[in-house]
């Protein structure tokens, strides 16, 4: 089981981030710009918005097993259709496809730990993951950037050939057949919501590289599926079980938590590698190496944060946020006044803040009532990874305009804001002393 977790959160990064790397090297050998080969990697985070609601499904109707080896051997197709891709348009098609195949691994893994094992080793195992997922993180981007230099950016994909396969194996060992979870939300209602999450990310994707036509019809079938979802809830009670978990403060509160901080890690990973190749100060792979002193500190704090699971989230909220809103703040004052060099003690400090969020997050969200649930898991890994999204796409636009500080900067302010109003929350909880 554990074993299975760990290649989880090794698939969850690797096929994600193996290819940021690239990106200036992509954009170099399709004659793209920075933006439109940003949203074309993207597209995997595009794809697991639409998709990941629905995983609930697929565990209800083939188990949590066979759901795993599913999808770990779609990403195994769509990795080698990377590595082949002829244009930008056969290379979005592929991302997506890896999209569609991580979409149900993350939520299945960790729903399937929470029926497996107890509190005490849920929180440690989960501490692997995301030890696994910072090593994802931290790795797959310097051996993407070494391949680039060696052999070329389509050589990225092999890592993520050999992590999936490694789940497919360990899933079909590790967990049981009988293993599957009635989400308790209709196929109806788990479509309405992958329509609604897909379409925002969609706007969102098309904003970035101007195509306004295209971001507000998407913001429009979207606000319209939200539309209808709430007259359909008025009616017959439809989603009564979201609108619950959403009123509970722990949700909010980690969703937070989870959804900041992989937007500040979407930014980071896609922007610092790019702009430090674009600016001619690095290439591929020594730029790859430097983003590793934020990667290597996340998979470092994973295992610290499993072991103190009785910390209370608050507490490591507040440290998190405060440390992302320092550390990118000083990247912003690296990229803008310089010097470059800021930037790996910069980037210790995001990953330090990050490592404060990152499996606390997921740990305090599992003991929720919707953190019991593969739709609930979905829901809130569906956000983090759209928030992955949002923050490259963020930082692409703002590198093909030659101002990545100012990403930066917002991305600062976030952090400390958020910091702030936690703050502001506990001290009104206490009341007056």
């Amino acid at each position: 089981m554990a074993a299975e977790l760990v290649f989880a959160g090794l698939a969850g990064t690797v096929v994600n981030t193996s290819v940021t790397v690239a990106i200036a090297a992509i954009a170099d050998d399709f004659g793209a710009s920075i933006s439109h080969v940003a949203v074309t990697v993207l597209l995997l985070n595009v794809a697991m918005a639409f998709l990941m609601p629905l995983a609930g499904i697929a565990v209800r109707s083939f188990g949590s097993r066979r759901v795993l080896v599913i999808t770990g051997s779609v990403v195994v197709v769509a990795s080698i259709m990377v590595a082949l891709a002829p244009g930008i348009v056969v290379l979005g098609v592929a991302r997506f496809a890896q999209g569609a195949g991580l979409a149900a691994i993350v939520p299945t893994s960790v729903q399937a730990t929470t029926q497996v094992l107890d509190t005490d080793r849920r929180a440690r195992a989960l501490g692997w993951w995301a030890a696994s997922n910072g090593l994802g993180l931290a790795f797959a981007p310097v051996i993407g950037g070494v391949l680039i230099d060696l052999a070329g950016w389509r050589w990225v994909a092999l890592p993520s050939v050999v992590v999936a396969l490694g789940l497919v194996i360990t899933a079909h060992r590790g967990i049981p057949r009988s293993l599957r979870q009635d989400p308790g939300i209709s196929t109806r209602e788990m479509v309405s919501l992958g329509l609604v999450t897909g379409t925002l990310m969609s706007s969102v994707a098309a904003a970035s590289v101007g195509a306004w036509p295209v971001a507000a019809g998407c913001m429009l079938i979207g606000l319209s599926a939200i539309g209808e979802a709430r007259r359909r809830y008025r009616r017959v009670g439809a989603l009564s079980t979201l609108v619950e978990w959403m009123r509970e403060r722990a949700v909010r509160h980690t969703a937070s938590g989870a959804g900041l901080q992989m937007l500040v890690n979407g930014m980071v990973q896609v922007t610092v590698p790019a702009w430090l190749v674009v600016s001619g100060v690095l290439s591929a792979g020594p730029a790859a190496l430097v983003l590793m002193a934020m990667t290597l500190t996340m998979a470092v704090m994973g295992p610290l944060t499993g072991r103190a699971s009785r910390v209370p989230y608050d507490r490591w909220y507040l440290m998190g946020m405060l440390a992302c809103a320092a550390g990118v703040g000083a990247l912003a004052v690296a990229a803008g006044a310089g010097p470059w060099w800021l930037t790996p003690f910069a980037l210790v400090v995001v990953g330090i803040g990050a490592g404060c969020l990152l499996s606390p997050s997921l740990t305090a969200f599992s003991h929720t009532d919707a953190g019991a649930n593969t739709v609930g898991l979905s829901m809130f890994n569906m956000l983090r990874l759209s928030a992955f999204a949002v923050g490259g796409l963020i930082g692409g636009a703002a590198l093909d305009r030659g101002e990545p500080w100012a990403a930066f900067a917002a991305a600062a302010a976030a952090c400390a804001a958020a910091a702030t109003f936690s703050v502001l929350d506990h001290l009104r909880s206490r009341g007056p002393s």
